[in-house]
């Protein structure tokens, strides 16, 4: 006959209903077979928005400016003329240089690039005190006047057809320089007075050799943003009493280049008005 266990050891034995590895204790109400557990559905992503195809957009209003090689001022060597200004520069849709079409401009020339500057000497022709080369803003310019100025201008750098001019104006000479000599000054008069430059340039000149100059100076004009200008160039002579000047080459200058002219300015003696200038 099988021994019977107490009701305390039976007890014992049978495992606690709902007991989980956690800990928990007490019965779950069990899950129903019907029951229906959904878990919440990520939110579609929005689709990219389709790019507009570059035919769709139609011109592109921004004309390419292939041939210029930088941001206004820019010298046109060889062609005596300084595109200052572009009245609506942009950005071409594949990021070049640009403007818009219609855009005008403006330019700027070199007095007596167009020849009959006026030397005026003082003294005796062949052993003179003082030879002046007057770079007034009244003696001709080359290109000479505004349409073949624009023409110029429209050609070399490749702007639109519809570009005008509104202004082409001369360089006005505030201050020069003769190199390696001690001649200097303000003003648009090249005084050629000291003894060493008379000797060695005046003889050039009445040879129909070139005198080299550096000028310096702004556009004639009332906009703001005028830039100072060095420009290197020659003197060669037009006539017994008469010059042309050819332009060597052009350089807006930044302000550090500006105050070491203004610098060489002050140093001159006799004072001169460098601050008028500069």
């Amino acid at each position: 006959m099988a021994r019977r266990l107490p009701a305390l050891a039976l007890a014992a034995l049978v495992p606690l209903a709902g007991c989980t590895g956690g800990g928990k204790s007490g019965a779950e109400e069990p899950v129903k077979k019907d029951s229906k557990i959904k878990a919440a559905a990520p939110s579609p992503a929005a689709a990219p928005a389709a790019a507009t195809p570059a035919s769709d957009l139609g011109p592109d209003p921004c004309f390419g400016l292939d041939k210029l090689a930088g941001d206004p001022p820019v010298y046109l060597a060889g062609k005596g003329v300084v595109l200052t200004r572009l009245a609506k520069p942009c950005s071409t849709r594949d990021g070049k240089r640009g403007v818009e079409k219609g855009s005008p401009f403006l330019a700027m020339g070199f007095p007596c690039t167009g020849g009959a500057g006026r030397v005026d000497i003082k003294g005796n022709y062949n052993s003179p005190k003082m030879v002046s080369f007057i770079l007034g803003t009244d003696c001709g310019m080359n290109p000479a006047a505004m349409p073949a100025a624009a023409k110029t201008v429209a050609e070399t750098v490749g702007l639109p057809a519809d570009s005008k001019l509104l202004a082409y104006t001369p360089f006005v000479v505030q201050f020069w320089e003769l190199p390696g000599m001690p001649d200097a000054d303000t003003g648009f008069s090249v005084d050629v007075r000291s003894a060493p430059a008379l000797e060695a340039l005046w003889a050039k000149f009445k040879n129909k050799e070139p005198i080299r100059v550096r000028l310096f100076g702004r556009e004639n004009t009332w906009g703001q943003g005028d830039h100072f200008y060095f420009v290197e160039a020659d003197l060669r002579q037009a006539g017994r009493t008469a010059f042309q000047l050819d332009v060597v080459a052009v350089k807006p200058l930044k302000r550090e280049e500006v105050e070491e002219v203004k610098v060489r300015c002050e140093a001159l003696r006799p004072k001169r008005n460098c601050l008028e200038v500069f």
